[in-house]
């Protein structure tokens, strides 16, 4: 197998699945593969630009909410016959279809009624879903939304987690001390880092209610977009570009998602050696055993209450953070380990 192409809306910095293709690339480039990837979209300044052939998806006339509509068709013209295609987007026809959401699931998790465009994005995902030969779920509750509101046979899933960077998210004891006086964290509370893009998905509003009101020595330190609103025993840290060093400042990481398909902060906090505070409903708490933190039902506020309770009195015991981060895991989070995952995949068709 030495040919394989990738779909991928944009193929520059964005979201979780964007980021997972220049895994993607880098991991398949090295393993000497002649990487194809069809987009719309292309950073030349990437360094993984070097490292593929890119074929342009011209979408320039099509408005832009209806550009994900016409992909598939697009990349059905373009795609060379018998090409192996890894549809990391909303594409038709892929041998494996990657699947790190699904829109039914989404709206259920956000308690949302579908309009018109999401009855269109609906429809679209049937029609990667019943045309995909494999489709790798990223999380067993993937699994559970394809099967269970897709219909999608359970023989046709393979659920495999997704990889983490475990060269960039390791401990690093000896620099804590340093990074926490940098962003002005004191010894005397108990940090709970929040990285948030999207802070109403995120949890905030839960986890703002507990913060404002709690008389724990403890603070809720935002990592991504603005506040709406200045908030007590909270703190905003603006856009970080150096999570790794983030993470291992803060005593915890902390996450309230009302959907959440994997949530790949959890792995990567651990790997840091900070143990997490989650909500049960997010799809990482399948990989993180008791030892990674504390968990906490998004239907009882209580238990959130006791798990940040529980989580101070660990800090201030001075045993809050993890010297094996591995232990905390149920899986290898290697890319190299996912990519022969997908190798196997990719041979199975």
């Amino acid at each position: 197998m030495n040919n394989i192409a990738i779909s991928i809306n944009c193929f520059r910095n964005g979201g979780g699945m964007e980021s997972y293709t220049f895994d993607l690339v880098k991991q398949l480039h090295a393993d000497r593969h002649a990487v194809k990837i069809y987009a719309a979209t292309f950073d030349t300044a990437r360094p993984e630009y070097r490292q593929i052939e890119a074929v342009w998806v011209n979408q320039k006339r099509i408005p832009k909410k209806l550009r994900p509509f016409f992909f598939a068709r697009q990349l059905n013209r373009l795609r060379l016959a018998g090409e192996p295609l890894i549809a990391c987007n909303p594409a038709d026809n892929a041998d494996v279809f990657i699947c790190g959401g699904t829109h039914l699931g989404y709206l259920q998790g956000m308690g949302q009624t579908a309009n018109l465009l999401d009855k269109l994005t609906i429809r679209r995902n049937r029609s990667n879903y019943r045309s995909a030969r494999l489709i790798m779920a990223h999380s067993e509750l993937m699994q559970r939304e394809l099967s269970g509101l897709y219909g999608v046979p359970s023989e046709k899933i393979r659920v495999v987690h997704p990889p983490a960077d475990t060269g960039r998210f390791f401990p690093q004891p000896e620099n804590i001390a340093a990074t926490r006086a940098q962003y002005g964290f004191s010894d005397k509370e108990t940090v709970f880092l929040f990285p948030s893009t999207g802070h109403k998905r995120k949890g905030l509003d839960m986890l703002a209610e507990f913060f404002e009101q709690t008389d724990l020595p403890v603070k809720l330190a935002v990592a991504g977009s603005p506040l709406p609103r200045p908030m007590k025993n909270v703190v905003e840290l603006g856009f970080c570009k150096n999570m790794p060093e983030l993470y291992r400042a803060a005593d915890y990481t902390i996450m309230a998602s009302m959907y959440e398909p994997f949530g790949l902060v959890g792995v990567e906090s651990v790997l840091c050696g900070t143990r997490v505070v989650l909500a049960d409903n997010m799809g990482c708490c399948e990989v993180l055993n008791d030892n990674a933190g504390f968990f906490f039902s998004r239907q009882q506020p209580q238990t959130l209450a006791d798990s940040i309770a529980k989580a101070v009195a660990l800090k201030q015991s001075g045993n809050h953070k993890l010297a094996e981060p591995q232990q905390a895991l149920s899986y290898n989070p290697t890319l190299e380990y996912h990519i022969r995952q997908l190798y196997s995949m990719l041979e199975a068709v």
